[in-house]
């Protein structure tokens, strides 16, 4: 008989066991938000009376992605757990085989119903933010893909370059799948409009935050108009370099232990207001006197550039302090929101090589990250600050077996769990009562 290291055996059973109890808890919150009619009322059905609903679609599909699979064959992982198949009612799933399918079938539509999906449930969130200031941060990201059809992007591959729209704690407001090979400054003005567009009617952006690809004289006119403030990393060239170089040394403050502040007014051929430039002067070992004269303009330029960072504000009320404290929230606010959302929910992974396909793909994975945000409303506070791979590790990936009687269903949890997610579930139905 074979040997082995430690002394038990295994043996099968015919019990309904899950290792997803929390996602199980996730999929009952999303129905009671209604998930269901929403995605069967903004993207097609199926033609056949006998087809899969959009929602027998994208309901597992978001179920996955919050149990962290990374490829649509992962999906059989979902269509396997009987007993979560069980408790959350799911009678058909489809195969990765279907999905694709359905991803092409319905590219463009798709994408549109997500898009309307995505605007209802942020009524929901915005009430949620009570009366803070309406933030948007937008920036591009950069999603390796070695298909046949993506095209080569600056980042020297080929891929695709999505442009994401967050708004306060991260909700994606709207997103602009785009091709690798188009530039992070194109079309920025209309994307601006175009997460306008999602709010409800009366609600308006207070501020406006984005890289150095969002300085232009266009967006910063329609700011003015629209009476928002913005907050957008400068373009150092010469013009700005030369305002620079006028900052007397009485004016510039102390910021931090190795950062000065300055500013001055400056403007753009195009821009129809001057603005104001928060000038930050970094640090860094300094070039010797003697070798100036031996350092070309574009290496000296270069020099310069790592030394002073520029914020260009509209924004007449906040000290040049407030301005970077506030600008510089967009890391966390935007980056590594989008971090998370490629990296927590794979959306570093794209499944065709259909451009419109992928960005239908990509819609429901925001809509699975924005869900997640709304469902950490319902968690403990101690929960709440998480990332969705602390959540698996702390909630979702909780056993638990699943026992039917006549009366209905009976879901078994280690006894430390019972309590967490009972509480859960009550907040749930009360959130589905709003």
């Amino acid at each position: 008989m074979p040997q082995t290291i430690l002394n038990f055996n295994i043996e099968t059973t015919n019990e309904k066991l899950t290792p997803r109890t929390g996602v199980a808890i996730f999929g009952e919150y999303l129905k009671g938000m209604n998930l269901e009619a929403l995605c069967n009322t903004n993207i097609p059905l199926a033609k056949h009376p006998n087809g899969y609903t959009p929602f027998e679609f994208i309901y597992p599909l978001i179920l996955m992605l919050h149990s962290g699979g990374r490829v649509l064959d992962d999906i059989k992982e979902i269509r396997l757990d009987s007993a979560l198949s069980l408790l959350l009612k799911m009678k058909n799933i489809p195969t990765a085989g279907a999905f694709t399918k359905y991803l092409h079938r319905h590219a463009a539509l798709g994408t549109d119903g997500v898009r309307n999906i995505n605007k209802q449930f942020l009524k929901r969130f915005l009430k949620s933010l009570k009366n803070e200031e309406l933030i948007l941060d937008i920036d591009a990201t950069f999603i390796e893909a070695h298909k046949n059809t993506a095209k080569w992007s600056y980042k020297d591959a080929p891929g695709y370059m999505p442009m994401v729209g967050h708004i306060n704690s991260g909700y994606v407001i709207d997103v602009d799948f785009r091709e690798g090979n188009e530039a992070p400054a194109s079309k920025n003005l209309e994307f601006l409009k175009q997460c306008q567009a999602q709010l409800p009617f009366s609600v308006k952006f207070d501020r406006f935050r984005a890289d150095s690809a969002s300085y232009q004289a266009a967006i910063f006119n329609h700011c003015d108009k629209e009476n928002i403030f913005f907050t957008v990393t400068a373009k150092k060239n010469k013009n700005v370099f030369d305002s620079i170089k006028d900052i007397k040394d009485d004016d510039w403050q102390t910021f931090s232990k190795r950062e000065k502040v300055a500013e001055f007014m400056h403007t753009m051929c195009d821009t129809d207001n001057a603005f104001r430039m928060i000038v930050i002067k970094k640090d860094i070992t300094p070039t010797l006197p003697t070798l100036k004269g031996y350092i070309g303009d574009e290496v000296m330029m270069q020099y310069q550039d790592e030394i002073y960072y520029c914020i260009a504000t509209n924004d007449n009320n906040l000290s040049p302090q407030e301005i970077i404290k506030l600008h510089r929230q967009r890391g966390e606010t935007s980056e590594n929101k989008i971090k998370e959302l490629k990296n927590g929910f794979n959306m570093s992974y794209l499944p065709t090589s259909n451009t419109q396909a992928n960005a239908f793909y990509f819609l429901i994975g925001t809509l699975a990250y924005n869900l997640f945000l709304m469902f950490k409303q319902i968690l403990d506070t101690n929960l709440q600050k998480h990332t969705i791979k602390t959540i698996r590790y702390k909630l979702y990936n909780i056993a638990g077996k699943v026992v039917s009687h006549a009366r209905g269903l009976i879901l078994k949890v280690n006894e430390q769990f019972q309590n967490l997610l009972q509480k859960i579930r009550y907040r749930a139905y009360e959130e589905s009562l709003k």
